[in-house]
């Protein structure tokens, strides 16, 4: 009986093993299936590697001794004189144009395209805009010169697959792929910060190249980096970048309108104030005195609904359409006022503070650009808002990533000192930074929000 029961439990254990074996069996099979699923659900970078890669170039910039592009996206070859940056780019028209980054080429004396097959090309900078950090290159191609497929930025959404391909810290034609994080980012580099945020990883010296979808699309210029992060970076949709590019091509600069109003978004405190809900409109927080939008008659206070018959909730949207608009053509503007829809037309001017490049010659970077700042003349009406007077400084419009100034200066700041020199004007700045070097420590007084202060910052 004793044998009996023992060569039971033995066959027990025999089954038990073999169900055991099965299942680890089973498992695996189930494992590889899976793991073959994913692979096919994973983006194809490689075709779009393969499809792409001769049109992107490599970007050159030959600079004088003691240039330089602060910008911390532009892979910058210190202790040569002169000195040599490189960037990437990217081939429109097998004509010859070529796009990449203004910073990479803002400085440049002499700057040179090369292809993945080794040719080289002198080129030619037809027409650059600090505001979007755009630049148009013309070569004058001798062999095949293949261009990119220009897609729109408009129709990605977030979470798509994206594929960067550059030239991080000089290592020419590396490819990296991550998704959309975000979209209409702002991260302070002008007033126009519309970028697209992705976590493919890009680096110093991807400045200017392509932002390429599933599909071979360029979809965005990588343009910046958070120097603290790890997997973010921003690129310039290339929705804006082809409204531009026929004033870059024709003009070499490009114009903006401009109404002369501070715009404000209406928060839910204030849209109660009003008597309206939060996405009702934008409200008009100041005009400036003699300017287009005084001159049609358009008071602080108002409440601005549509443009040019396109219904404006956001700021960004609204400044876009106003720089979209021909400067001395005329738009329709509704504004509501006091319970009352009016219905006014505003007729657009330059934007004054423009940064124009010509084709008769290269841009040449303010001085105030050592330090990575916009500065503007104090109008009259911020002036009455700080009750301070008009020659007490110069109004700091944007601070360059990266720059001198990030994490020190802000927008809205006004810097009145410079050592123990008074600025009373943009002129007065240049000329007490055109002074100073590469490397020296300047003083700053400035008035941030009323308050007084010194900044001390390291050129």
């Amino acid at each position: 009986m004793n044998a009996d029961r023992m060569s039971g439990t033995a066959s027990f254990q025999t089954k038990v093993r073999w169900l055991l074996i099965g299942a680890f069996a089973l498992s695996g099979l189930f494992a590889a299936t899976s793991a073959r699923a994913q692979s096919k659900n994973l983006p194809d970078v490689t075709s779009v590697f393969e499809s792409q890669k001769s049109s992107v170039v490599t970007v050159t910039a030959q600079m004088s001794g003691g240039g330089g592009s602060q910008h911390p996206f532009f892979q910058q070859k210190q202790r040569q004189t002169p000195r040599q940056g490189q960037g990437s780019g990217f081939i429109i028209g097998e004509d010859g144009y070529v796009l990449t980054n203004h910073h990479v080429v803002s400085k440049a004396d002499t700057i040179e395209v090369s292809l993945k097959n080794g040719d080289t090309y002198k080129a030619e900078l037809v027409g650059s805009d600090k505001k979007y950090d755009v630049a148009l290159l013309k070569v004058e191609p001798t062999g095949e010169f293949p261009a990119v497929e220009l897609g729109n930025s408009s129709e990605t959404k977030v979470g798509e697959w994206v594929v960067a391909i550059g030239n991080p810290f000089g290592l020419n034609y590396s490819v990296t792929t991550g998704i959309i994080s975000a979209k209409g980012r702002t991260i302070g580099h002008s007033v126009y910060d519309n970028f697209i945020q992705t976590d493919a990883s890009i680096n110093p010296g991807n400045s200017g190249g392509p932002l390429f979808n599933m599909e071979g699309r360029v979809i965005g210029m990588n343009s910046a980096i958070v120097k603290r992060g790890q997997g973010i970076g921003f690129a310039v949709p290339v929705d804006m970048i082809k409204e531009i590019l026929p004033q870059l091509k024709s003009k070499g600069y490009v114009e903006r309108g401009y109404i002369g109003a501070r715009l404000q978004p209406l928060d839910q405190r204030l849209a109660k104030s009003f008597g309206v809900s939060k996405d009702f409109g934008v409200l008009i927080a100041g005009v400036e005195e003699g300017g287009p939008a005084d001159k049609a008659g358009l008071e602080r206070g108002d409440i601005v609904l549509k443009f040019e018959g396109e219904r404006v909730r956001k700021v960004q949207r609204l400044m876009f359409a106003v720089a979209e608009t021909s400067p001395g053509s005329k738009a329709n503007i509704t504004v509501w006022r006091q319970g009352e829809r009016r219905e006014m037309t505003v007729e657009p001017t330059t934007r004054p503070d423009s940064q124009r490049a010509t084709k008769e010659s290269q841009p040449r970077e303010d001085d105030s650009l050592k330090l990575g700042v916009e500065v503007t003349e104090l109008s009259k009406r911020i002036a009455a808002q700080l009750d301070i007077s008009t020659d007490a400084g110069v109004l700091v419009e944007s601070v360059e990533p990266g720059s001198p100034a990030s994490g020190a200066l802000r927008r809205g700041d006004i810097i009145q000192q410079v050592g123990s020199t008074d600025i009373q004007s943009p002129a007065d700045l240049r000329a007490a930074l055109s002074e100073l070097q590469e490397g020296d420590v300047v003083r700053l007084r400035i008035l941030r929000r009323g308050s007084g202060m010194y900044l001390a910052i390291q050129l």
